[in-house]
């Protein structure tokens, strides 16, 4: 009975995304799905608890020949954090991998988003050269017990027991590391973004080819992400290229049955502040740039990632937008500096290669499995061992 509903539930997803999809592309009006995250201990990981997505509206023209996009965004689920750095010292000690501070978070989460084009991209008719993008993002958190607390669960070959979340962080009130977790365990926070992209890029999901370049800046104030027990006050910089060439395909009318592209992503990430809140710690993490690794880990202030990707694309399966993706990919990070929020520093390395398969739905959500072989370094989460799998949503880049 329950596979039955996970497969209806499923069903109704792609339905859903067919649906808003076939919309967005005939009006002024589209759809936006920037994240979706997991609860493992609800079915099993597979399905998202968590979405973040809105709308945008292309209608009002600032400049005649580029885009004006002014979005909505809302989020809002039931997710699970492992977190690996032990809450005094800041180190992520052999203890804190066997048994990490687990705990669930209700999550709710809004934006604005004004983004303006400029100029004409020479490779791709109709879109902007630039895009400026300026932002504002509110986040309320309310982390508590996680819904496992007393029982054990298998990490790096023992049983360990789930504690309470005060347990966890017992006699470390003013403790820094975690910053958000402080008080009450409630968070309201506040981000600014300013982001610039340069769009030299076609990308149909049968042929990718061309350069992409982005630059973003986040800042969190601590006066406007300290009106409840949580804290925050950070910066973030954070620079990415994409270069991408299709290398074969084979199209003879108007079906391309198979395409075989190169995909390199270079990402550099500088995140710090006095106090990095777990959201953040999260989205600058070595550990989630450099795939089969875990979240949260290798938390390095700064990070400098290259992904490499083979990408091999079949036929649309029925309908146009819906593909079956093959990934080989090769990943290489480096991490330098403090560890969030702590005196600790480090200089590390961590690399690994596999393969990922997924459903490409329009373009902008893939639903997949990924088994990654670790070069160098653990997947915290999944113990001593170099073998790492799991699901996943989105492709990395």
């Amino acid at each position: 009975m329950g596979g039955s509903i996970i497969k209806k539930i499923g069903i109704a997803f792609l339905i859903l995304l067919a649906g808003v999809s076939s919309l967005s592309a005939e009006s002024d009006w589209h759809f936006i799905c920037d994240s979706v995250d997991q609860h493992t201990e609800l079915l099993w990981g597979f399905l998202p608890t968590y979405i973040y997505g809105g709308v945008g509206y292309r209608g009002l023209k600032i400049l005649d020949e580029n885009t004006t996009d002014l979005q909505l965004v809302l989020g809002a689920g039931f997710i699970q954090r492992k977190l690996w750095q032990d809450p005094v010292t800041g180190e992520d000690t052999t203890e804190m991998m066997q048994n990490p501070i687990t705990y669930d978070v209700l999550a709710i989460e809004w934006g604005l988003r004004f983004k303006q084009g400029f100029f004409h991209s020479p490779w791709d008719i109709g879109s902007d050269l630039l895009t400026v993008t300026l932002a504002y993002e509110g986040k309320y958190e309310q982390n508590m017990d996680s819904m496992v607390v007393g029982q054990e669960r298998e990490n790096w070959g023992g049983m360990f027991p789930v504690k309470t979340l005060d347990q966890y962080l017992a006699g470390n009130e003013v403790s820094h590391i975690y910053p958000d977790l402080l008080g009450d365990h409630k968070f309201l926070s506040t981000n600014f973004n300013l982001g610039f992209l340069v769009d030299l890029m076609t990308d149909d999901v049968e042929t990718n080819d061309g350069l992409l370049f982005s630059l973003d800046f986040d800042w969190s104030p601590y006066a406007l992400n300290a009106a409840l027990g949580g804290k925050a006050d950070f910066y973030s910089i954070v620079f990415n290229a994409v270069g991408a060439k299709t290398l074969y395909q084979y199209k003879p009318k108007d079906i391309s049955w198979f395409s075989m592209q190169l995909v390199d992503r270079v990402n550099i990430n500088w995140t710090s502040g006095d106090m990095v809140p777990v959201y953040a710690q999260k989205l600058g993490s070595l550990g989630r740039l450099v795939r089969g690794y875990a979240n949260y880990s290798y938390n390095t202030e700064l990070t400098i990632v290259n992904n490499l990707d083979l990408r091999l694309v079949s036929p649309p399966l029925g309908l146009k937008g819906l593909y079956i993706r093959m990934n080989l990919f090769f990943d290489i990070g480096y991490g330098a500096g403090r560890l969030y929020n702590s005196d600790v520093s480090k200089n590390l390395w961590i690399a690994s290669t596999g393969a990922q398969i997924s459903i490409c739905v329009f373009d902008f959500i893939d639903l997949g499995f990924q088994v990654a072989y670790l070069i160098n370094g653990r997947n915290y989460a999944k113990g001593d061992t170099p073998i790492s799998t799991g699901f996943f949503f989105f492709l990395d880049f």
